[in-house]
C-alpha cells in the first residue's frame, strides 16, 4: 500500500510532476526560460517595491510582443506541433502572472521574503501552468498545505460530471450549431444569435475553468471560480 504524501510535502510533489511534464512537453531550453523569469522576476522582489514588481512584470511580458525579443525567446523552442505556439505563450505569460503574485505578496510581507522554492512550487502547479486561471499566491500557500477534507469528495464527483456534460455541448456546438446558416432577415434571428454566442462562449469558458478546476479542488485548493452564466446576470459587471 502507497503512503500517501503529507500535507507540507504535497507542494513538493506537484512541483516536481508539474516540472517533469513541462520538461517533457516542451523541452529542456523552454524550461529554461521559464526559470529565467521566475529568477528575474524573484530578483526584483527582493527590493520589495510593488512599483518595481508592476515595472519589471510588465516588462517581461512585453518581451513577448516586442522584437527582437520575441522571436530571439521562441526561436530557443523546437519542434512543430499544433499547440506549440499556444503553450508556449501561454506558460510563459501565467508564469509571469504568477510571478507578479508572489513579488506583490512579498512586498506585503513584514520580515522576511518568501524563498524561491515556495515559488517554484506555486509557479509549477500543472493544471494552472499553461492555461490558468492565476491563483494568487497568498491563497495556494495557505491552502496547498491543508489536510484533504474527504468530506467534499460528492460535491467534487457532481461538478465533475456537470463539467463532462459541458464538453459535451460544446462537441454538440461544434458539429450541429451552424449559426451562420441562419437568415439575418427574420426579426428574432438577430437578438437571438447576440444571445447563443453569449451563452456559447460562456460554455467554452465553463469548461476550460471547469477541468482544471475539478482537478485543483481534488488537490483540496479552491481555485477561482469560472464565469456566471449570461443568462443568470443582470449587469455584465457580475462576470
Amino acid at each position: 500500500m502507497v503512503t500517501p504524501p503529507l500535507p507540507w510535502h504535497r507542494a513538493v510533489v506537484y512541483m516536481l510532476y508539474g516540472v517533469l511534464a513541462v520538461l517533457g512537453s516542451m523541452g529542456l531550453v523552454y524550461l529554461m526560460i521559464v526559470l529565467s523569469h521566475c529568477l528575474v522576476l524573484y530578483s526584483v522582489a527582493l527590493a520589495k517595491q510593488k512599483w518595481l514588481c508592476f515595472v519589471a512584470g510588465l516588462c517581461c511580458l512585453a518581451s513577448f510582443k516586442l522584437e527582437p525579443f520575441s522571436s530571439w525567446q521562441s526561436g530557443f523552442v523546437t519542434g512543430a506541433f499544433d499547440l506549440q505556439d499556444v503553450l508556449f505563450y501561454g506558460g510563459c505569460g501565467f508564469t509571469i502572472m504568477r510571478c507578479m503574485s508572489f513579488a506583490l505578496e512579498s512586498c506585503e510581507r513584514k520580515e522576511g521574503i518568501y524563498s524561491i522554492f515556495d515559488l517554484l512550487k506555486y509557479n509549477f502547479y500543472l493544471p494552472f501552468f499553461f492555461f490558468g486561471p492565476v491563483m494568487t499566491f497568498d491563497q495556494f500557500h495557505a491552502q496547498v498545505s491543508v489536510p484533504r477534507d474527504l468530506s467534499l469528495m460528492r460535491n467534487i464527483r457532481v461538478h465533475a460530471l456537470l463539467h463532462v456534460g459541458a464538453v459535451i455541448a460544446v462537441d454538440i456546438f461544434f458539429h450541429f450549431f451552424y449559426i451562420l446558416t441562419l437568415p439575418s432577415d427574420l426579426k428574432f434571428v438577430n437578438p437571438g444569435l447576440a444571445y447563443s454566442n453569449l451563452v456559447y462562449d460562456w460554455v467554452k469558458a465553463a469548461v476550460m475553468f471547469g477541468v482544471t478546476n475539478t482537478i485543483a479542488r481534488l488537490d483540496h485548493l479552491d481555485p477561482p471560480q469560472p464565469p456566471k452564466c449570461i443568462t443568470m446576470l443582470y449587469v455584465f459587471a457580475e462576470t
